[in-house]
């Protein structure tokens, strides 16, 4: 119990003021069930029950203190330890008074190696047997949809990781559905678990209507070490991510060791900026096509203006050659007009010249005549026949 922590007694009613010992001890449990808080020990006895639950004591390792403790079955699976003697630990949880035998006991919500090599090789043993199951597997994974705009996120509200991520979304029109979950260190596994099944009521196969599914989920968190990471290492949420409906984008900061969900997941980025980064792609993609689109749109605008151009001063160009040419033209068939009217054999009739024909043919020569022809003389003013009396003279 907290220092300075007084049981007030004065709530319960005058005739309860005398307490059985089972009253007493479920009022002690009452206030016990408050005082949460952090031990770490060496796991000195430990038994299984068939139950699943695990009965165990941790001691001091430089002083003679002991204390038993209890994990429910549930939990033990969930922390993802597996408790052995001499194992250095630290548990998280309340103490209780177990009333059939008056004894004090310690019960454990998680379990937390203590020590970077116990972590460090219990790491690599859960990425080993995840590995083999073919959880990690990139032939596994899916493909994020284009144009995502409906997402889940689940992080720390209260941090700056959140405030990162929401700032270098693009303005696409992003709906984004947000749950607040404990993200540091092995306490943060139940709140994780509970918020990831909690998203999967938002999607479509958890029921949501389709305007309104998420499409994506994205868990974030900042950087830190593998103790600080214990959360995203566990075996059931590494299980709950690949069984995710939807894509699962990890955006959890990590140096050597990658956490074991972001290996599971679909996308693994290494920052909540580098996840949002990756919800934007298709749409930047996309604004880039119509940036592109309307360059284009412009220059065709202006190679048609340049066209029309062209095409105008060509227009006047052929207005005024075909111009010059009807002039010249114009010219040439005055030219020829007064050629003809020279040549015009009425003029010549004018002048006293006359045309002989013989039968409608024009005679050329008079060797062309005999004794006895009609000749057909064209005057200026008419035309008369005569008749050939003589042979021509030759």
């Amino acid at each position: 119990m907290a220092s300075g922590t007084r049981i007030d007694f004065s709530a319960y009613d005058d005739e309860a003021k005398v307490f059985t010992v089972v009253q007493y001890i479920e009022i002690l449990n009452t206030f016990l069930k408050r005082e949460v808080v952090r031990i770490t020990g060496e796991v000195s006895e430990l038994k299984r029950a068939a139950s699943g639950h695990v009965y165990f004591t941790i001691k001091d390792k430089d002083a003679p203190g002991v204390i038993d403790c209890i994990i429910w079955s549930r939990n033990y699976q969930l922390c993802g330890v597996a408790l052995e003697v001499g194992m250095e630990v630290i548990l998280s949880g309340h103490p209780n008074i177990y009333a059939p035998s008056g004894r004090l006991s310690f019960v454990a919500d998680t379990v937390e190696l203590v020590g970077e090599g116990a972590l460090k090789k219990a790491y690599d043993d859960l990425r080993k047997k995840l590995e083999a199951e073919g959880l990690f597997a990139e032939e596994r994974k899916r493909a994020l949809p284009d144009y995502v705009s409906r997402i889940g996120v689940v992080t720390s509200m209260k941090g700056a990781v959140i405030h990162d991520f929401m700032n270098n979304l693009g303005r696409f029109g992003f709906r984004v559905r947000g749950i607040d979950s404990r993200v540091e260190g092995q306490q943060s596994v139940k709140p994780l678990l509970a918020a990831v099944r909690a998203m999967r009521a938002e999607t479509r196969e958890g029921g949501a209507a389709a305007e309104d599914a998420i499409e994506a989920l994205v868990v974030i968190r900042g950087g830190g070490s593998l103790e600080s990471l214990q959360g995203f290492n566990n075996e059931t949420l590494v299980r709950e991510i690949v069984d995710f409906p939807v894509p699962v984008i990890a955006g959890i900061g990590h140096d050597q060791d990658v956490p074991l969900m972001a290996l599971a997941a679909d996308y693994m980025t290494s920052t909540p900026t580098a996840a949002a980064h990756l919800l934007n792609r298709s749409w930047e993609a996309a604004r880039m096509k119509l940036e592109q689109a309307a360059r284009i749109h412009v220059r065709v605008g202006n190679e048609l203006a340049r066209v029309k151009a062209d095409l105008a001063l060509a227009r006047g160009a052929l207005i005024d050659h075909m111009t010059d040419g009807i002039a010249r033209l114009r010219e040439r068939l005055a030219h020829a007009d007064q050629v003809v009217r020279l040549n015009d054999p009425a003029r010549q009739l004018k002048l006293g010249y006359a045309i002989a024909r013989k039968r409608g043919k024009v005679l050329r020569s008079a060797e062309a005549l005999v004794h006895g022809d009609a000749v057909d003389v064209q005057l200026a003013d008419g035309t008369v026949r005569t008749r050939v009396d003589r042979s021509p003279l030759l």
